[in-house]
């Protein structure tokens, strides 16, 4: 199953570690040497599991990866992978269903605006925008109903994964792992709000520093 296949040509370099799952290659990368790396950060996002359908590759912020190394243990990159692949393969069978929906309800809604414009010629324009409004609400309705159903099974597994892996760690290692990760987004965010403010304050006093030179040189300008 291919998750984000885009992303998983974008390592760089050779993997930091090398493990196996179910019979395939999973390679961890370090987040970091990626140029689009702040794209994640900036959503608090440390962690991007990908796959081009045979093997597949981890990439990891570093020391969000050395803050809760616990968490990518063999038998918990085993349950996390299962569960991300149930819903991939899920989603892939709703896509399945949707499009299967919507070529019967454009057929439907077609079938039927030419037999009414059969017998209601002059009535062709309005039949077919009548029939447009339905198809749109058709498709409108099925996609709404998919998307709920993905969320839901979305949030079931979830559960249970995470649950299966509290069971695999034990309830001491698996707060240790929410205590590291809640302290680690701290300091992060913390560190990039500091660094904004340098930014900001340094920029004000390039700002500031501009300022009195002009005005010094038009006070000079005003001597003369």
């Amino acid at each position: 199953m291919k998750m984000l296949p885009k992303d998983y040509a974008k390592a760089v370099g050779t993997p930091f570690r090398t493990e196996s799952y179910d019979g395939a290659v999973l390679e961890m990368y370090y987040l970091n040497d990626r140029e689009d790396f702040h794209k994640f950060a900036a959503r608090g996002r440390f962690s991007v599991w990908t796959s081009d359908g045979v093997n597949y590759r981890l990439f990891v912020e570093k020391g969000y990866y050395e803050a809760v190394s616990d968490l990518y243990l063999n038998e918990v990159n085993t349950i996390w992978l299962d569960f991300t692949n149930s819903i991939y393969a899920a989603q892939r069978r709703m896509s399945r269903i949707y499009m299967g929906v919507s070529m019967i309800v454009l057929l439907v809604v077609l079938v039927a605006s030419m037999i009414l414009q059969t017998f209601m010629p002059e009535q062709a324009n309005n039949v077919f925008l009548a029939a447009m409004v339905v198809l749109f609400i058709g498709l409108f309705v099925s996609s709404n109903g998919q998307q709920k159903k993905l969320r839901t099974l979305v949030g079931e597994e979830n559960k249970k994964a995470t649950q299966l892996i509290k069971d695999t760690l034990g309830e001491e290692k698996f707060q240790n792992i929410l205590d590291s990760q809640e302290k680690y987004y701290a300091a992060y965010f913390k560190s990039d709000e500091e660094e904004a403010t340098e930014e900001e304050t340094s920029t004000d006093a390039e700002t500031l520093e501009i300022d009195t030179e002009s005005k010094d040189s038009e006070d000079t300008t005003n001597k003369e």
